[in-house]
């Protein structure tokens, strides 16, 4: 473990690395004196800031100023020492993945989800504000979203209390300028409305899956936070009003903690009574996964890499599940349904790799097939769509088609919703990635009153499971989930999702129809 020691204080034992960020590294370590686990996090100074005793005094005294913080949302800070000419934060260690992990491995949030996180950091704030303690470097990396379904805001090592003399202008070299204030980029000063600029550039991100000021370069960013307007939200809903009013340059005008907290009680409210809306996940590689939160998710116990922890349940390239996902992590046009109302959750399936390459170009065992075991014939009310990626699929003539991302859509307009992805790198076990899926999307709580009907292998291609459920979200919304793996180099997501009481009808007049007519990729 480089440049690390083993044994901190005589109590705190150094275990694997979890993560690292622009203010240092964090381990997971044992508490041998409480016999518990911790995060413990090494504080590394910008070099301006590093130098003499003033700086170590400034690092204990914004380290235990998070630590009088004691709040639910607020990732709990129990120690804090001065060793080795280094400031160690010995913290609540939280099983999660960041807000930032989660966007990048699954894909934005839907707005009611990014609302209920919204509220939970907006209450942090409120808290730390109160202890007069300012955050200042708010952003999706700090957030964390736990495996028992808390959200937390981490990460106070840098806060600064209000009346802290030693504050200098080497300031602005500390946070991220995807998500800095403009009076902080400009002018290196702080305060509680800097936090709010912040929450609201962590929540443009997690709706929109980019910060308000995404450039090419950290020069380019600090330039369009100078002199551009955020760029407008295309899936915000009934979040812009609230992401307008935190993203206003001029402090002064910025919007307050209360107004705040109403506008995302509101878009709670109105979120609530929506169908969910179709979101797709956005493909992950390995250098962006392997990029490690500051305290991400690890099982109890558990000496794994982060990175190989986030690989094993990263599904195939498809359905992202979510209550009410909409858009793709980079920008793209938002689909015209021809109607005002939303489309439906979709989901990812499992990563899935083949352990065979045979495979045949139609399901084995598709109950409508032709007698010569060829393709069925085209349905009257079905056109045959030939998708440019390489993929044949017959779908209900007159439903709307959109590209969102990696997923091909149709829609109804009346919550029936279909959406194929695909991805060309498979994985092995489609049920037990599944499994993975249900389990922390559940306790997540992205489907409210989730009932499993079935999740179960399927013979169809070389390997597929089919997950199956209803959830209640403006009505009872019953899902099919389909991952496939169609060859060594291919597989497939379907998603199909309709209210309740039309499942029967349109499970055997159309999905069916779906699945026996899919021809993949060659």
């Amino acid at each position: 473990m480089p440049d690390a020691p083993t044994l901190l204080a005589g109590r705190y034992r150094l275990g694997d690395e979890l993560g690292r960020g622009g203010m240092g590294r964090v381990w997971l370590a044992d508490d041998e004196t409480l016999e518990r686990e911790v995060a413990v996090k090494q504080i590394d100074l910008p070099e301006e800031l590093a130098q003499g005793d003033a700086a170590v005094r400034r690092s204990m005294r914004e380290a235990r100023a998070a630590a009088r913080l004691s709040h639910p949302n607020v990732v709990q800070v129990y120690d804090v020492l001065s060793l080795d000419d280094h400031t160690w934060i010995v913290m609540e260690y939280v099983p999660s993945r960041s807000l930032r992990q989660v966007i990048t491995e699954d894909g934005p949030l839907d707005a009611y989800r990014v609302a209920r996180i919204g509220l939970d950091l907006l209450a942090a704030l409120q808290a730390a504000h109160r202890a007069g303690v300012q955050h200042r470097d708010v952003k999706p990396a700090n957030v964390l979203l736990a495996d028992d379904g808390r959200v937390l805001l981490t990460d106070f090592g840098i806060a600064a209390l209000d009346d802290d003399s030693l504050t200098s202008r080497s300031d602005v070299l500390v946070g991220s300028p995807l998500y800095m204030a403009p009076e902080r980029a400009r002018f290196g000063t702080s305060g509680p409305a800097a936090d709010m600029w912040g929450l609201g550039a962590t929540l443009y991100a997690a709706v929109e899956g980019h910060s308000p000021f995404q450039r090419s370069s950290t020069m380019a960013t600090l330039a369009a936070l100078a002199t551009e307007e955020p760029d407008p939200p295309r899936h915000a809903g009934a979040l812009t009003a609230l992401l307008d009013g935190l993203l206003r340059k001029d402090p002064a005008e910025r919007m307050i903690a209360e107004d705040a907290e109403r506008l995302l009680r509101e878009a709670v409210a109105t979120l609530e009574n929506q169908p969910a809306v179709p979101r797709q996940r956005t493909p992950v590689d390995d250098d962006i996964r392997a990029s490690a939160p500051v305290v991400p998710r690890e099982k109890r116990r558990s000496r794994k890499p982060i990175a190989l922890l986030a690989a094993g349940v990263v599904l195939i390239a498809g359905l992202a599940v979510w209550v009410a996902t909409r858009s793709s992590s980079k920008p793209t046009a938002s689909a015209d349904t021809g109607t005002s109302q939303p489309a439906a959750t979709v989901t990812t399936p499992p990563s899935t790799a083949p352990t065979s390459a045979a495979t045949s170009a139609k399901p084995s065992s598709s109950p409508s097939a032709s007698a010569s075991g060829g393709r069925i014939a085209l349905p009257a009310g079905f056109v045959d769509y030939k998708d440019k990626t390489g993929f044949s699929v017959y779908v209900p003539t007159g439903w709307t088609t959109s590209k969102e991302g990696t997923i091909r859509y149709w829609r109804d307009g009346k919550g029936h919703v279909l959406g194929i992805d695909q991805t060309g790198k498979p994985r092995s076990n489609p049920v037990a990635d599944w499994r993975s899926q249900r389990d922390t999307r559940v306790k997540g709580g992205d489907f409210p009153k989730y009932h499993e009907v079935k999740l179960a292998s399927v013979d169809y291609f070389v390997k597929a499971a089919d997950w199956e459920f209803t959830f209640s979200k403006g009505g009872t919304q019953h899902v099919n989930n389909r991952g496939v793996v169609t060859s060594d180099h291919q597989a497939y997501g379907f998603w199909f999702q309709t209210p309740d009481a039309d499942w029967s009808k349109y499970r055997k007049d159309t999905l069916q129809v779906v699945f026996d007519s899919f021809i993949p990729n060659p």
